[in-house]
């Protein structure tokens, strides 16, 4: 009896999310680490803000690692741009 050629397996659908999430969960961990390291120097509530801020991370985010309002966050985001500019 011949055997039949098997068909190719298709990637499996339902995997794929949880790959593009696991890798998404991982990144955000580094980019926590990151954060973290940019921190561990200053004591300075606004200048952890700034500095954040200045490496990319959103106000939302910012609010989350230091445990802050978004509204907070970007109150001192803002009076960081008029110091500056002055």
């Amino acid at each position: 009896m011949a055997k039949k050629p098997r068909a190719k397996r298709k990637p499996n659908a339902e995997n794929e999310p949880a790959k593009e999430n696991s890798l998404a969960v991982e990144l955000g961990r580094i980019a926590k680490l990151f954060a973290l390291y940019l921190m561990k120097d200053v004591n300075d509530e606004a200048a952890k803000v700034t500095r954040l801020n200045a490496v990319g991370f959103s106000a939302a985010e910012i609010a989350a690692l230091l445990e802050k309002t978004v509204s907070n966050v970007r109150v001192q985001i803002s009076q960081a741009k008029a110091k500056k500019g002055e």
